[in-house]
């Protein structure tokens, strides 16, 4: 028997028995036996036949759209919870989950200290602060200690009262290697205390550490839990002063401070680079590209960088650089790349600035190629598109993205076909899904494909070649999304959604519609032609033009866009999602903004030249 088999004739009764009367409720989130995070409020949805019987839930009453759909936001308390559904015709069902509890406070004379910082292993350079915080009983004196460097350091209670502990440590020149660290409750001769330890251990390094990337795409943050400010391929040289929360502590200037995960780096072989010192810049040479222009930087290591699109080129940043670039060999073919700049623009830091002129860059590539030290930078031209009507678009590649993958993704990395069980017994099939669903089990994944369809007709008709990242079952990752459509050849991406809230969100907080994203100051014309089309042309909420730091909008290939076109857990906008004129109209909105995009003349009128 196969595994799936096995697991369906595993799977328990998880709907409500079939009712006594002609009614019926189906739950379908959350599914039955879900865990929800600790909320006093929740959404649940789901459909229920007649249509125009009256539901309660819990003994409130819910609104029920005219397909049977519903959607609503209830109370819960925390452990196990059953929203129990109950129609006029005395049809009931049950759907139960289990909302996360707070912690509980324990008897009250029961004394209670626990850290809630350094549950990981942490390194700290002479100079840095060790910062502890830790939470228990109320009231009490607390200290803590660092095994071989000091002991009973006060913990401060802010605000008095509250049972959250404070305390901090500059760690000085001289100071031992550092252990365990631990806090305590201070007690009298009689009195009782309690102490706690903390999962991690507090190292104190004597200099920082040369470290180098493992893996591609690491990515490194300005914070530890904050945003996104490099991403790097595998064997980039990075300077480690210190780790925290399972991150490292890279220093990449005098004042510029990132943080990488900790698994996605190794030991790298040598000292760490003198301070702001790491390699020289030397020649650079251009190169004319059926795509642009490919620009060679030599260097003698591989260093970190950043590449920032401007209005009139690509500026590029290198770390650890000294600069002695003497010559720039320019291809006289080449009428992408205007003029090359560059400056020592800190202590190991230099900006090299690839001039092509307003509107001239399309979308540009940085790498180390075939294990080189040499940084290579690849600029795309605007691609040559007919604008001539009927087929304005001809000449561009478009590549779709309908978002997700039609699967079930369960333990042990099985994927199992949504036909194989119905989203109520995902949670007990200990599976998630790729996406969302609406109250009448519509998925996601499949109205995205069937836009990006009628989509394609439509570019395609207008002339563009139109590609997708998924032509129908198989399961592309995430990840290899932007790598796809790159391999595609594509002028343009779009990533075509629909959308969802998160546990404990109110879904009538606001008005709920459409939203398009972009990441890159190249892709907002793309985003922002799109959204006016919808403005135009759809009749729901706008929620705007948004920056979004969505892995597929972060590409740099290309324009990137992802629209977000309507609620799937909102039973009228699920209704409309699934219907073939408003589908029609989604697609015509896409392509409208994409014949904005790229300046198409009204029909009728003489093309741009």
């Amino acid at each position: 028997m196969s595994n799936r088999t096995t697991l369906l004739f595993a799977l328990p009764v998880l709907l409500a028995a079939a009712p006594l009367s002609a009614g019926q409720i189906n739950f379908v989130y959350p599914s039955e036996g879900s865990s929800l995070p600790a909320v006093a409020k929740t959404f649940v949805f789901g459909s229920v036949q007649p249509s125009t019987s009256a539901f309660l839930i819990n003994g409130q009453k819910v609104t029920v759209h005219t397909n049977g759909g519903f959607i609503a936001y209830l109370p819960v308390t925390g452990g196990d919870f059953i929203f129990t559904g109950a129609l006029d015709d005395g049809t009931t069902a049950q759907r139960r989950v289990k909302v996360r509890q707070t912690e509980p406070a324990g008897a009250p004379d029961a004394l209670r200290l626990d850290f809630t910082s350094y549950s990981s292993d942490a390194e700290l350079l002479p100079g840095d602060h060790l910062k502890v915080t830790a939470a228990g009983t109320p009231g009490r004196e607390a200290v803590f200690s660092l095994e071989g460097v000091f002991k009973d350091r006060p913990l401060l209670e802010l605000p008095a009262g509250s049972g959250r502990y404070y305390g901090s440590y500059q760690v000085k020149e001289g100071d031992q290697t550092g252990g365990e660290l631990r806090a305590r409750f201070k007690a009298g001769l009689f009195a009782r205390g309690a102490s706690a330890a903390a999962k991690g251990r507090v190292k104190i390094i004597a200099a920082p550490a040369l470290v180098e990337t493992s893996t591609d795409t690491v990515i490194l943050k300005n914070a530890s839990d904050g945003g996104y400010v490099m991403f790097l391929p595998k064997g980039v040289k990075l300077v480690s002063d210190g780790r925290a929360g399972g991150y490292r502590r890279v220093r990449l200037s005098d004042g510029e401070l990132a943080w990488v995960d900790d698994s996605k780096v190794q030991p790298a072989g040598g000292a760490p680079f003198p301070f702001g010192y790491g390699s020289e810049t030397g020649v650079i040479r251009l190169k004319k590209t059926d795509f642009g222009s490919s620009a060679a930087i030599t260097l003698y290591d591989r260093l970190p960088y950043t590449a920032e699109v401007m209005p009139w080129g690509l500026r590029l940043t290198l770390y650890y650089a000294n600069l002695h670039t003497n010559w720039v060999v320019y291809d006289s073919a080449d009428a992408l790349v205007k003029n090359v700049a560059f400056r020592q623009a800190g202590t190991g830091k230099v900006e090299i600035d690839l001039e092509t002129g307003p509107g001239e860059l399309w979308g540009y590539n940085v790498s180390y190629p075939n294990g080189s030290r040499s940084l290579q930078v690849d600029l795309r031209a605007r691609p040559k598109v007919s604008l001539a009507w009927p087929r304005p678009l001809s000449g561009a590649t478009v590549v779709l993205d309908p978002g997700h993958s039609p699967y079930y993704k369960c333990e042990n990395s099985t994927r199992l076909p949504l036909s194989s069980f119905p989203y109520a017994a995902m949670a007990a099939a200990r599976c998630y899904l790729d996406g969302a669903v609406g109250p009448r089990e519509t998925y996601e994944v499949n109205i995205n494909m069937a836009l990006a369809l009628r989509l394609q007709e439509k570019l395609s008709a207008l002339g563009a070649q139109v590609k997708l990242t998924r032509n129908g079952e198989e399961n592309v990752d995430l990840a290899d999304r932007p790598k796809v459509a790159q391999a595609l050849g594509g002028d343009l991406f779009i990533s075509i959604h629909n959308n969802a809230i998160g546990d404990g969100e109110d879904p009538a907080a606001q008005p709920r519609g459409f939203s398009v994203y972009h990441y890159q100051r190249h892709s907002r014309a793309l985003a922002a032609a799109l959204h006016r089309s919808y403005l135009k042309n759809i009749d729901l909420p706008d929620e705007g033009l948004r920056y979004g730091d969505y892995l597929v909008a972060r590409m740099t290939w290309m324009p990137a866009a992802l629209v977000e076109n309507a609620y799937m857990i909102l039973p009228r906008q699920e209704e409309l999602l699934n219907t073939p004129s408003f589908q029609e109209r989604l697609a015509d909105t896409m392509a409208e903004g994409v014949l904005e995009f790229f300046g198409a003349p009204v029909r009728g009128s003489a093309a741009k030249r």
